[in-house]
Parts: structure tokens; C-alpha cells; sequence
């Protein structure tokens, strides 16, 4: 499986009840379609916009995905988007995951967290691996004594 993938419902259902899904479908777009996929693009240009400004990402994904690390906190982010438009107050947990999501990436738009670069099926992406990383920094007797 690639490392980006294209947000779907079935990760913003892992933040939100069936319930409150359907209420912003009630409550959508008012030309009638289905406001959840504009909103899950909507959400991942966001965050596609945030890693690039970042810098520290040398290979974005194809248009419309993220890297699979991040679609909690992406989900985290639509989540309080639904919730605000069908008039759901947040509770303190989804408050603390919203503002753990904007943390997030406010790091990543400030370029001081590195995202991982797009790399497809099969393939690694090692731009982003820790020094320590077995794959950029080979074991030798050196440094198997540190």
C-alpha cells in the first residue's frame, strides 16, 4: 500500500457517530449534493497546503492524498468542521484532538516537523528517517557501541 493515501468516510466515521454524519448531510451543501466528499478534499488540500509551506517534504503524493500518518489528525480537523455546521459543541476530548491536530500542523507549515515523502507501493522513503535509522546510518562496530 502506497504511504499517501486519499482521505475517506470511512476515516472521518472513525471520528464521528453515523448520526452526526447524516445530520451534516441534512445540513450540507445547499445545492443538495453530498457535502462529505467536497469536505474530505477540501480537508486534504489543507493539509497538502500546510506541508508544502512547510519545505520538508521532498515528494508530495498525487493530488487529492496525504501521507497515512496523518489522516487522524486531518480527520480530527473535519470533525470539528461537522460538528460546528450541524451545531454540536465540542466535548473536552475532541477539543484536545483538535487542538493536537492543529499543533500538528502548525509544525509541519513552520517546517519543524518533516513529512514523509511519497513513496509508492513497494518502494521506501528513507528522506526522513531519524540519523539513527538502521537504513540511513549502516551499523557498524562503531556504532553498535554507542
Amino acid at each position: 500500500m502506497a504511504n499517501w493515501i486519499e482521505p475517506t468516510e470511512a476515516d472521518l466515521a472513525a471520528n464521528l457517530s453515523q448520526g452526526e454524519i447524516d445530520a451534516f448531510r441534512r445540513d450540507g451543501a445547499l445545492d443538495g449534493t453530498d457535502p462529505v466528499a467536497p469536505l474530505l478534499d477540501r480537508t486534504a488540500s489543507l493539509v497538502r497546503t500546510w506541508i508544502a509551506s512547510g519545505g520538508r517534504c521532498s515528494k508530495m503524493g498525487p493530488a487529492g492524498t496525504i501521507p497515512a500518518g496523518l489522516v487522524i489528525p486531518a480527520m480530527d480537523f473535519c470533525m470539528a468542521k461537522v460538528l460546528n455546521r450541524i451545531s454540536v459543541p465540542l466535548t473536552e476530548d475532541r477539543r484536545n484532538a483538535l487542538k493536537r491536530a492543529e499543533e500538528i500542523f502548525d509544525k509541519i507549515a513552520h517546517g519543524e516537523i518533516a513529512v514523509e515523502s511519497y513513496a509508492p507501493d513497494g518502494e521506501v522513503d528513507d528522506s526522513t528517517l531519524p540519523v539513527s535509522s538502521p537504513a540511513a546510518a549502516p551499523a557498524t562496530p562503531e556504532r553498535l557501541l554507542d
